[in-house]
């Protein structure tokens, strides 16, 4: 063992850490290779059996059960055909108002989000359905990309999510709670991003051409179409409400929410082996994945909690002469930064073991900060150089749109993000209005 002492042990931590997840290395055992070297090399071998009880803790969580689920319902949800009737819905009934198309996209990746909590979904869905439809009406190219990618990046906010699992599990907040406290921050975001489309388009209306008269359809056919609204709704009821309602818990719900979108796919007469067996699998990889990387963070949390970091950490910002409310901009000023370089779950795993105990210290609840984080966290999934929803777009974009294309389109869209962040930090009322309204009747 090396004689350091615990500042320097955590130092080298954080850095090691940043260092390997900038050059590409898994997440999860980068985390965990460096609490095992640490407590190794710099602490004391004796305590490696806290590895084993640490995995044995983070794998011995019944919420991770409703991880597959949820991935599940997404995959099965992309072959089922409620998006295309859902899409031909919002095209009959915005398509002759300028950006119409746009805003329906946001308007769709909503409804996925719900039904989803998943990034790819939406973009994945719109840049197959509603790109090709937009780019062919001569809309403006950054109206046409960007509110898929920023409707997308609407999945992780928007319950039922699998990033509020993930923060859940981790932080030891109720699921039920995230679920309640992002509803209101995710619609606000989607009304911010649907009334920017529609102001630019009312003022610009080349921006964003509405459809051809001959394309527009018949009263008749606006009202038929929105029965296409029926199996979504309920999909959303079973998987959202029911936990919002304390009916189901997050698990059982994700459980019940699978079973929905199968007998829609059936409705639908699209259910086949080849879709159950490829979603199966995908759900079976992403479900390794995140208990994998949950292992890797509890690891990398015992060792810095073990070493002392939480209480240095917590010492050394309650020591300076600065408000709260200073220290959590300066925290969401360095996820904006960080968001450039890497995903939001590598960056709430380098920090939750920092920030946590100082949020709780300053009296912030635990869940307006999760919240709060991804809701910063849309801006990292569009944040060159790193964002993820800009490798989905760039892989479902045609030829003729470059990543200069798909760079600039987001550039309108960060204000709105950052001013919705802004309003949060000094509005927590926004995240915690509900979940205090539903967990009080309880």
């Amino acid at each position: 063992m090396i004689d350091v002492t615990p500042i320097m042990i955590l130092v080298i931590m954080g850095v090691a850490s940043v260092v390997i997840i900038l050059s590409g290395l898994p997440i999860a055992f980068g985390l965990g290779g460096v609490a095992v070297a640490c407590i190794f090399l710099l602490w004391d071998p004796h305590v490696l059996p806290i590895v084993a009880s640490t995995l044995m803790t983070a794998t011995d969580m019944y919420l991770l059960v409703a991880v597959p689920f949820f991935v599940f319902m997404a995959m099965i949800l992309q072959g089922s055909g409620i998006a295309e009737d859902l899409f031909r819905s919002v095209r009959l009934w915005l398509g002759a108002v300028p950006g119409g198309l746009a805003m329906g996209v946001i308007f769709m990746c909503t409804i996925l989000a719900a039904m989803t909590g998943l990034v790819a979904t939406g973009i994945i869905l719109m840049g197959i359905m509603a790109l090709p439809l937009m780019l062919r009406l001569k809309y403006d190219k950054s109206l046409a990309i960007a509110p898929i990618m920023v409707g997308g990046s609407l999945g992780p906010i928007i319950p039922p999510s699998v990033s509020f699992i993930f923060y859940a599990s981790i932080a030891r907040v109720s699921i039920g709670k995230l679920f309640a406290g992002g509803l209101i921050p995710g619609l606000m975001l989607s009304a911010l991003y649907t009334a920017y489309i529609g102001i630019r388009c009312y003022f610009k209306p080349e921006l964003g051409p509405p459809l051809p008269p001959e394309e527009r359809g018949s009263f008749k056919e606006k009202v038929l179409s929105l029965k296409s609204l029926i199996l979504p709704a309920i999909v959303i009821m079973i998987c959202l409400g029911t936990i919002l309602l304390g009916i189901c818990s997050a698990t059982e719900a994700a459980a019940a929410g699978a079973i929905g979108t199968v007998i829609c796919a059936v409705i639908h007469r699209r259910l086949n082996w080849a879709m159950i067996k490829e979603a199966s699998y995908t759900s079976l990889k992403i479900s390794t994945m995140v208990i994998w990387i949950v292992i890797g963070a509890f690891c990398f949390k015992a060792v810095f909690i073990g070493v002392g970091g939480a209480g240095i950490a917590k010492d050394f910002v309650t020591g300076l002469e600065v408000s709260p409310i200073t220290v959590i901009i300066i925290m969401q000023i360095s996820y904006i930064f960080m968001g450039c370089f890497m995903d939001c779950w590598a960056q709430l795993l380098i920090t939750l073991p920092v920030y946590l105990p100082i949020v709780i210290s300053f009296g912030y609840s635990p869940v307006w900060f999760g919240i709060l984080f991804f809701v910063n966290s849309t801006m990292a999934d569009i944040t060159p150089p790193y964002g993820f929803s800009l490798f989905y777009m760039r892989g479902v974009a045609p030829p003729e749109i470059t990543m200069g294309d798909i760079y600039r389109s987001i550039l309108p869209f960060l204000p709105l993000q950052l001013f919705c962040v802004i309003l949060l930090v000094f509005f927590p009322q926004i995240v915690l209005w509900l979940p205090n309204l539903l967990f009080a009747l309880k």
